[in-house]
């Protein structure tokens, strides 16, 4: 609005722009229905507040979120997101659970990346990725899959409620593929850091101690160690993992604990070895150590679903009966 009270050409012009974006078919056959009154109508339906306070330009404002009529799609869009995502995360329930852990890492686009129709993940692992991180696989241990009447003990080492921590973490079944899952990112980070030019040290053992580092080589003289823990995607289970190994090895030298979630969780404090060593190149690692623990973490999936295959493909069937079109003498 201008200072007289009337509406400019750009004013009028972001108006019909607004009304296009917010038009509702069944709303616009209502008569008397103009496009100012569907806009209002939508926003207020939507939770979103039309700023005509400006001299000129409209602006569409919802949470923290403010763009003008010619991007309302994708601001609403990215407030769309938001709210879902909040909810999610504030839910209590077991479906929020693994979120919560996602929610710690948004600056990088990892995880769209990793959840586009161009991710390099399997086909086979879409059978069971969404589901994990929902938390809404068919286990025993959940009561909407299995009563309290049922056996909720783990299908394939029976001692504990098959739940997906338990699958993920403590199975014993699972434990060759976890090491493997671990071992994984533990060469993806020995391969960064020689490209760095340090002198690493796989596995060594701390003297008069029953300890091993996964990583150790010399910074300025003293000892550095890295040691990778792959855990649950809860901010709970990262953050007392990352305690644990601190706690572990500090008194031995400098340690840093790289925590990744079983499903692709990143714990924020991992980004102190790039800043501490200088990596340029910790970007695309990040990326590469939460594939692995993604790829990882299904094979145990399909494993624990498929008698210990961690491809279905390779499952052992037992072999069809032969029958005879007649009689053998």
């Amino acid at each position: 609005m201008t200072p007289s009270g009337e509406c400019s050409e750009t004013s009028i012009q972001e108006c019909c722009q607004l009304g296009n974006i917010f038009r509702d078919p069944l709303m616009g056959a209502l008569q008397g229905s103009n496009l100012w009154t569907l806009a209002r109508q939508a926003a207020k339906r939507l939770g979103v507040r039309i700023d005509v306070s400006g001299d000129e330009n409209l602006r569409i404002v919802a949470d923290d979120v403010s763009v003008s009529p010619v991007k309302a799609v994708r601001g609403l869009r990215k407030v769309a997101r938001q709210r879902y995502t909040r909810d999610l995360i504030s839910d209590k329930s077991h479906q929020g659970v693994v979120a919560t852990g996602f929610s710690l890492e948004d600056k990088s686009k990892d995880m769209a990346r990793l959840v586009s129709c161009r991710s390099p993940l399997f086909f086979r692992d879409w059978r069971y990725h969404h589901r994990a991180r929902l938390d809404i696989l068919p286990l025993r241990g959940h009561s909407w899959f299995c009563s309290q009447e049922q056996d909720t003990s783990c299908r394939r080492c029976g001692k504990e409620n098959e739940t997906g921590f338990h699958v993920l973490k403590h199975c014993e079944e699972g434990l060759q593929l976890a090491t493997k899952r671990h071992n994984t990112i533990q060469d993806l980070l020995e391969s960064l850091l020689v490209k760095q030019g340090h002198d690493v040290t796989i596995n060594n053992a701390i003297t008069w101690q029953r300890l091993r580092t996964n990583v150790e080589f010399q910074l300025s003289g003293s000892r550095v160690m890295v040691d990778v823990v792959v855990c649950y995607d809860q901010p709970g289970s990262m953050e007392n993992a990352y305690q644990r190994i601190y706690d572990k090895y500090s008194s031995h030298g400098r340690i840093l604990p790289l925590v990744v979630g079983s499903l692709g969780s990143w714990y924020p404090r991992n980004d102190e070895i790039r800043s501490i060593l200088g990596i340029r190149s910790w970007g695309a690692f990040r990326f590469k150590a939460r594939l692995a623990a993604i790829q990882g973490s299904m094979d145990m999936v399909c494993a624990h679903f498929h008698h210990g295959a961690p491809n279905p493909e390779a499952e052992d069937k037992p072999p069809l009966p032969v029958v005879t079109p007649y009689p053998v003498d």
